[in-house]
């Protein structure tokens, strides 16, 4: 059984200490975290887990495995590199890092010490993300002509990183995951209507370098919540809605084909197109847990030595995604290259 270490016992820490205890290969060691209320609710209900609100106590357990971090972005670089460099396997919830440089460091740590590192793009294990994957891949769709992402809601507000890091993360990784490459641009425009400085409501769109085109709105200043990814392709369209829990994915049996060009030159038909609807599929989506599956996944990296689905490097390239974005919005909404 390996012992684990959770570090941020706030938001989303009680969920991570919940699937560590479920996923029958760890134990919650320890729990650390500067706030000490924080600390001592979670405490209560993990007795013989030790607590501290010092770091450096999970450091010097040499009986400690693993360190799981779901601490503020910009403490995620910071603690990360500790826990590597005490030999310990680490977890860290997206973002990786607030910067391309900070990632690169992570990995090559985690390669010196040959340490796990993982970074939490929890719908990468989302079950039914994996059919929307299995419908692109298998030709299904046809061809993708473009995606459409949309994740809001009214609140919570987040002081430290944008609605572009915070939410837009989780988007950036599918689309990659979806498409097995990643965009080679994107354009975007943010807002700040909270706190000056901290965009709550962005739009972006990636490209790839076939002509996809995926476009991403994130905010978390709307009255709607809304998890939803359409995918259309030349055959059929998908939809995956992360709050519809009976039918999550729906495949549209629906798409637009033009008469052959002999055909319809000269013709009525030349200014028509034909529209085919099909109907409405429901595939068969496997009931499982994404955040247990992550957890689980990366207990299972570390007991074979593989390497996870949301590597380190996976976890570099959204964070470059999201330089570039940010990039883009710092300069008018311009046309950015994202980094090879």
């Amino acid at each position: 059984m390996l012992k684990a270490g959770l570090v941020g016992t706030g938001y989303w820490g009680p969920n991570l200490a919940n699937s560590i205890e479920r996923s029958g290969m760890g134990i919650v060691s320890w729990l650390c975290d500067a706030n000490a209320n924080n600390l001592a609710a979670l405490a209560r209900r993990y007795p013989d887990a030790k607590s501290t609100t010092k770091f450096q106590h999970l450091l010097d357990d040499g009986g400690l495995d693993a360190v799981l971090i779901a601490t503020p972005t910009t403490t995620h670089h910071h603690l990360g590199k500790q826990a590597l460099a005490a030999g310990k396997h680490v977890l860290i919830e997206k973002p990786l890092t607030t910067s391309s440089t900070e990632s690169l460091e992570l990995i090559r740590l985690s390669e010196k010490y040959r340490r796990v590192l993982m970074v939490g793009h929890v719908f990468e294990y989302n079950s039914a993300i994996r059919v929307v994957h299995e419908l692109i891949r298998s030709g299904e769709v046809g061809e993708i002509y473009y995606m459409n992402f949309e994740r809001t809601n009214l609140g919570p507000v987040r002081t430290d990183v944008s609605a572009l890091w915070d939410l837009a993360t989780h988007d950036a990784s599918i689309m990659c995951d979806f498409m097995g490459k990643y965009p080679i641009s994107v354009t975007a425009t943010g807002h700040s209507y909270l706190n000056p400085g901290i965009e709550d409501v962005v739009f972006a769109t990636f490209v790839f370098d076939t002509g996809i085109a995926a476009h991403l709105h994130a905010s978390w200043l709307n009255p709607s919540k809304v998890r939803r990814v359409t995918v259309v392709g030349s055959k059929k369209m998908v939809v995956f809605d992360d709050l519809d829990l009976l039918h999550p994915v729906r495949l549209y049996d629906k798409r637009v084909t033009l008469p052959p060009i002999a055909d319809i030159t000269g013709s009525f038909l030349q200014h028509k197109t034909l529209v085919i609807d099909g109907g409405t599929t429901i595939p068969v989506v496997q009931t499982q847990e994404p955040l247990l599956a992550e957890v689980s996944h990366f207990f299972a990296c570390i007991l074979s030595g593989s390497r996870p689905r949301s590597d380190g490097l996976s976890g570099l390239r959204v964070v470059q995604l999201m330089e570039a974005a940010s990039n883009s919005m710092m300069h008018g909404s311009a046309v950015v290259p994202v980094p090879n």
